[in-house]
């Protein structure tokens, strides 16, 4: 049910309850991709560390989604090996050591172990290969020349999968996810809202290697998925059996989905979803907010995720999105009467991550003649998480309130 958002935390949560960004700048230094090469210039003798798994650093983990590739002479060290196996790296112990990982929350837990055995110069690499992967196409050209992958085809940000669909006139779309989800209409709400590319052809990836005739070996492939696992899968295969010219969406529908408009002026024209309601980029939510700041926000998380009091899994005591009204997905039915008044206003509904639960929200809202919805993509922890990594968006640290102290 919750495919992305276990990917994400099975490589981002390393220990339950670790602060997420309250030592950055304070115990060690951080730096965003699109200033990573000028600061690497900066320093000849340095460092680049990626603590990722071995499978992940050579694109041979089973978690196919994260076989994004590493930055060209990187040194691997896995963060479960950090305990054992940190005293490697004390000939650096004053020199620059610039870690990253793939969603750039192991490297801040490795960051802080460094620092506070006494290494001098850390540099937290904030967005690490995820973000990495989305701009090295779009900044200087150092960053291309910084990348190595064992891939045998391209990773693609969604601006580069526009590029190619709107310049490359026979273009092979292969879609590989399931019938229903490339109809749109899977019982999955979040697949349903993923929607599909204009002129896609769907062969899903279970039927794909007996089906490999049908995609043609002459012209250039764009594989999608809902995620980046069957993606990249799908992606292998055909490099694998003579395919030259693949290009893989990266982390698929969903991050296309999570794109804002303004990012992909083409984007309707390359897109095809029918939905009540519309979805709602964390940028997007503050330039909103910025305007009209008493639109109506709806967290349907459970009541102890909403009050921080989860027990077990304290890694989701995040907090809330500032002036949220919390009512579960499963009590929305028996709670219309405390929301009736704003059938007409905007409302924008999130949950924890990117869920089925808050597409699930925004359908029974829709069905109860609610007329302005908007999914926020990401939920709570993608607001914080662009707050801390990407560029130019610390504003939206701001709107998430109440973080338990030891996970700020």
């Amino acid at each position: 049910m919750k495919k992305l958002l276990l990917a994400l935390l099975t490589c981002v949560i390393v220990q339950s309850g670790i602060a997420q960004y309250k030592y950055d700048n304070v115990l060690f230094k951080t730096v965003y991709i699109e200033d990573l090469c000028d600061s690497i210039n900066k320093y000849p003798q340095h460092l680049l560390l990626d603590v990722r798994s071995k499978g992940e650093f050579y694109d041979t983990s089973s978690s196919a989604s994260l076989n994004i590739g590493h930055l060209k002479g990187a040194k691997n060290l896995d963060i479960k090996d950090m305990e054992t196996k940190w005293k490697e790296l004390l000939p650096y112990k004053d020199q620059p050591v610039f870690i990253y990982c793939s969603h750039s929350q192991r490297s801040r837990v490795f960051s802080k172990f460094l620092s506070d055995s006494g290494f001098t110069k850390i540099i937290n690499v904030n967005g690490a290969m995820t973000e990495f992967n989305l701009l090295k196409y779009k900044e200087p050209e150092c960053t291309t020349e910084l990348y190595e992958t064992n891939n045998k085809f391209g990773l693609l940000s969604p601006q580069d999968v526009a590029k190619l669909m709107n310049s490359v006139t026979n273009l092979f779309i292969l879609d590989v996810r399931t019938d229903s989800a490339f109809r749109g209409i899977s019982t999955d709400p979040m697949a349903k809202a993923h929607g599909k590319f204009k002129g896609a052809v769907n062969i899903p990836y279970a039927d794909l290697p007996s089906n490999l005739n049908k995609v043609p070996k002459n012209r250039p492939i764009l594989v999608v998925a809902d995620f980046g696992r069957e993606t990249n899968l799908a992606s292998k295969l055909l490099s694998e059996n003579g395919y030259t010219q693949v290009y893989a969406a990266f982390n698929g529908m969903n991050q296309w989905m999570a794109t804002s408009a303004k990012e992909l002026p083409s984007r309707d024209k390359l897109w095809v979803r029918k939905l009540p309601y519309t979805t709602i980029t964390a940028e997007e939510m503050d330039k909103k907010l910025t305007a009209s700041p008493n639109i109506f926000i709806l967290d349907i998380r459970t009541a102890e995720e909403f009050n921080n009091q989860v027990k077990k899994d304290t890694w989701k005591n995040r907090g809330h999105i500032r002036k949220a009204v919390n009512i579960p997905v499963t009590d929305l039915d028996k709670r219309w009467n405390e929301i009736a008044g704003m059938k007409n206003k905007n409302i924008i509904v999130y949950a924890f991550g990117t869920s089925p639960e808050a597409f699930q929200a925004a359908n029974l809202l829709t069905s109860k003649g609610f007329t302005k919805v908007e999914v926020l993509t990401g939920g709570l922890w993608d607001v914080r998480w662009k707050a801390a990594n990407l560029k130019g968006q610390s504003k939206l640290m701001s709107y998430v309130v109440d973080v338990p102290a030891e996970n700020l």
